[in-house]
């Protein structure tokens, strides 16, 4: 919410007229000079919003997770952070980051869902967060798993196949297997 209260003061500020709601949560700034659009821009992606449709948040949806949601067993923004930052070269499919199994920032299938519930994050591969998970870890280990995973997609994927054709290639069973495998390396 300090967010998008710093953000509209800023647009206000520029002579922005209105702010209004749209689909898939976006923000529109109408009646402000064109020579303010660019400072906007800025200010807005300072204060951590998307403003490229290449962002690779964009192909992220996570819920508010914990400390937010009562609900939630996963801290989903961090983790969803993270991964951006870290793995924006495979996000070409829909990541579900779910603080509980309700799934209520992606109720549909998603090629992937990690998915907070009392054994940890679990992962669960082409399904809702409803389903059960294929493998779990710590959830504040998440980020290291799905590492593990676009590092296996990077080295298993045929030139020109997308990550998500790579993943239906590898399974769920392996999948699975590689979002635990940083866990189980620990404790060796």
């Amino acid at each position: 919410a300090d967010k998008i209260i710093s953000l509209a003061k800023s647009a206000l500020t520029l002579g922005t007229a209105e702010i209004r709601l749209a689909p898939g949560r976006a923000m529109l700034f109408v009646g402000q000079p064109a020579d303010t659009n660019l400072p906007l821009q800025t200010t807005a992606a300072t204060l951590g919003f998307v403003t490229s449709p290449t962002d690779p948040r964009t192909r992220i949806a996570a819920c508010t997770g914990t400390p937010a949601c009562a609900s939630g067993r996963i801290a989903t923004r961090n983790i969803a952070e993270t991964i951006a930052a870290e793995n924006a070269d495979i996000l070409d499919f829909t990541l579900h980051i779910s603080g509980c199994a309700k799934g209520c920032a992606h109720p549909g299938p998603a090629a992937l869902t990690i998915v907070g519930g009392e054994n940890g994050a679990g992962l669960v591969v082409n399904a809702t967060a409803k389903a059960l998970p294929a493998g779990y870890r710590p959830g504040y280990d998440a980020a290291r798993g799905f590492s593990r995973v676009a590092a296996v997609i990077r080295s298993a994927r045929f030139p020109g196949e997308t990550a998500a054709a790579c993943l239906t290639r590898l399974g769920p069973a392996a999948i699975a297997e590689t979002y635990q495998q940083a866990q189980t390396e620990k404790r060796k």
